[in-house]
């Protein structure tokens, strides 16, 4: 499939520049979200900020696969530990790194808990980077979230919702992961 039209750097400047702009709605937004109009998470960080189009026939195709076809948070991680079309995992982090979590389900419960999906601007506070005990509130990030209808959806923060999220679902499967957008 194409690749990202944009880089690590561009992104991260889109990023910054879309600080207190959008309005937060699941499962919307996409290469060509602009201004205020409704994304989530991933259509923000990934599709709009890196330019990779959200639907993508032949994506994540595999026994592994809970997602195939079409970008989102799950199909990512996937990806990026089987496929390596578009993600790559890192153990370090640096800006432009994505911060990502799988949506969970649990069986007796109908409703999932969403993943979501960061993208670092800076990383200037992690000097020492303990790989097996990651403190992700060292970390600078931009990321569109809820709940729907949140405007802006678009904020400035630090990784401290993926040290919650972590120590909520400590299973490795449920786990936070640093992933780079291939080139």
């Amino acid at each position: 499939g194409p690749r990202p039209l944009y880089d690590a750097r561009r992104a991260i400047a889109r990023a910054r520049a879309m600080c207190g702009r959008g309005v937060y709605q699941l499962g919307t937004g996409d290469i060509d979200s602009d201004g205020d109009d409704p994304r989530d998470c991933f259509g923000f960080a990934v599709c709009e900020l890196f330019g990779i189009k959200r639907h993508r026939p032949g994506f994540n195709r595999g026994s592994w696969a809970t997602v195939s076809d079409d970008l989102n948070c799950n199909s990512a991680l996937e990806d990026a530990h089987h496929g390596g079309e578009l993600f790559a995992i890192v153990t370090r982090p640096e800006p432009g790194v994505l911060l990502a979590y799988p949506t969970i389900r649990l069986p007796g419960h109908e409703r999932p808990w969403i993943g979501h999906i960061a993208i670092v601007v800076s990383a200037i506070r992690a000097l020492e980077w303990d790989s097996s005990r990651p403190d992700y509130s060292l970390l600078d990030v931009v990321h569109c979230h809820g709940p729907d209808g949140r405007r802006p959806g678009i904020t400035r923060g630090d990784g401290s919702p993926m040290n919650l999220h972590d120590h909520n679902w400590p299973k490795p499967e449920n786990r936070t992961w640093m992933l780079r957008v291939l080139p």
